[in-house]
C-alpha cells in the first residue's frame, strides 16, 4: 500500500481527534461525578453531637444532637460506648435509646439535660442515619464539657422571677451570636 502525504495527514488528524475527543468525554465524565458528589454534599443531612451549657437562673447541661445540613436524617442506629443511665436529670428512661428511630428536619435538634458532674470524656458515638436514600455511618469521639461552662457575666435583677427571665433572654441572646 502506497500512502501519500496527504493520506498520512489525514490519518493523524484523525487521530488527533479521536484521542482529543475520547480526553473530553473521560473529563466530562469526572466532572459530572465530581458535580454529583458536590450536590450530595451540600444537599445531605450532617449530624453533629455535642455538650452546651446554659444559665437561666440554674446552671444546666444538655447534650445536643443537631442536624445542620439541608436534608431530612432517619436516624437508624444510635450507640455510644458510656453509659448515660447515670447522667440523666430524670431517671425515667433511656432518653438517647429514642434517638434510634428518629427523624431531624434540617436545622433542627434534640437535646437531653445531663448531669455536668457524670460526664466522662471523650465518649465515642455510633450513628448510622438515611438522607435522601443514601445511609450513612459516623464515628464521633466528643468531648461533650468542652468549652460548655465558659463564665459569662450577666446582669442581675434582684426580683427571683424578673433575674430568671433576663437570664433566660441573655443565654437566648447568648447562643444566637
Amino acid at each position: 500500500m502506497n500512502l501519500q502525504t496527504s493520506d498520512i495527514l489525514q490519518i493523524i488528524g484523525i487521530s488527533v481527534s479521536l484521542l482529543t475527543s475520547t480526553v473530553a468525554i473521560i473529563i466530562s465524565i469526572i466532572t459530572a461525578h465530581q458535580n454529583s458528589k458536590m450536590i450530595e454534599e451540600s444537599t445531605r443531612a450532617i449530624i453533629c453531637i455535642y455538650g452546651e451549657s446554659i444559665n437561666p437562673g440554674t446552671p444546666s447541661f444538655y447534650m445536643v444532637v443537631k442536624n445542620f445540613g439541608n436534608s431530612l436524617a432517619t436516624i437508624t442506629k444510635f450507640e455510644t460506648d458510656f453509659d448515660f443511665s447515670d447522667c440523666y436529670i430524670s431517671p425515667a428512661r433511656d432518653f438517647l435509646k429514642d434517638l434510634s428511630h428518629c427523624s431531624i428536619a434540617p436545622g433542627h435538634s434534640h437535646i437531653c439535660q445531663l448531669r455536668y458532674d457524670k460526664i466522662v470524656d471523650p465518649i465515642t458515638f455510633y450513628l448510622e442515619y438515611y438522607s435522601s436514600g443514601k445511609k450513612y455511618c459516623e464515628k464521633y469521639v466528643v468531648n461533650l464539657k468542652s468549652a460548655t461552662s465558659m463564665p459569662v457575666s450577666k446582669s442581675e435583677d434582684k426580683n427571683y422571677i424578673l433575674r430568671n427571665i433576663s437570664y433566660t433572654l441573655q443565654e437566648m441572646l447568648q447562643k444566637n451570636l
